[in-house]
């Protein structure tokens, strides 16, 4: 069994656990490390993200956990920085990089809160072409990662959670290794989300094989993270995730790095 998730959520944004909650559980199945990242303080969307004072009260309820759970796990604060966050608020142990909307024109669209608000995004936004609206969310995610700090990519292809996207079509997948090769310049770290299998949506993770294939073959890594919102989906297909990760020839290391203040955890490469 995989023994940490760095992708949380808390109350602080929109999980459902308080940061104690969510690491008792993590001790319940037997976690060696947990890694909060709730939703960066951002102005395009503050539904689901950290208010300004929020993310300090969670950086320091996180900070004085850390501190008392030592002896039994390693407690990390991270924060999931959103493409539309001004800056880090906080000094994290580490970084998600992720991207939750576009913005063609003057309108803001959520990526991944419906199909139906992805289906007007690609219509009134990208004049109807699918491949338009993918290829300017995987530049998007692209440039979000080489302007700002990264220590792990998030739900890479987070936009096939619906099941919109032409994922056989050249176009497509031409985007999506571009990307992946430019982001391996600057982050080495990818990771498998099974976020979208837990709420019924995908029956395999972000991201798709053959984006990950592309990552195997650049030399980038995987950390398997459950982006979870309620503690009883902490663990959710870990069970099925190292098989998965090992039948497209990553092996696990216990003892990989992910910065200067993250060592020994399990790290796929």
């Amino acid at each position: 069994m995989i023994k940490s998730n760095f992708h949380t959520h808390t109350v602080f944004s929109d999980g459902h656990n308080s940061p104690r909650e969510m690491t008792e559980a993590a001790l319940s199945h037997g976690f060696a490390a947990i890694g909060f990242s709730d939703h960066s303080y951002e102005t395009a969307d503050e539904s689901y993200c950290m208010t300004k004072d929020g993310e300090t009260e969670y950086f320091k309820a996180v900070k004085e956990l850390s501190c008392e759970y030592k002896e039994k796990i390693k407690v990390f604060c991270g924060v999931e920085f959103d493409c539309e966050s001004k800056e880090l608020l906080c000094d994290y142990d580490f970084v998600i990089s992720s991207v939750h909307e576009l913005i063609p024109g003057d309108k803001i669209y959520s990526v991944d809160t419906s199909p139906d608000i992805q289906r007007e995004m690609i219509r009134d936004g990208y004049g109807g072409s699918v491949c338009e609206m993918a290829k300017a969310y995987f530049e998007r995610i692209t440039e979000h990662i080489i302007n700002n700090r990264t220590d792990i990519v998030g739900h890479f292809d987070i936009i096939t959670k619906y099941g919109l996207m032409p994922e056989s079509d050249e176009t497509y997948i031409s985007a999506a290794k571009e990307s992946v090769r430019e982001i391996l310049k600057h982050c080495k770290v990818f990771e498998l989300n099974t976020g979208a299998i837990a709420r019924g949506l995908r029956n395999i993770p972000y991201p798709a094989s053959f984006i990950l294939d592309e990552i195997k073959a650049g030399g980038g890594r995987i950390i398997v993270n459950s982006d979870c919102h309620y503690k009883e989906k902490l663990t959710f297909w870990f069970d099925k995730a190292e098989e998965f990760l090992s039948s497209h020839g990553f092996f696990k290391n216990v003892n990989g790095k992910l910065n200067d203040r993250i060592n020994n955890i399990e790290i796929w490469e």
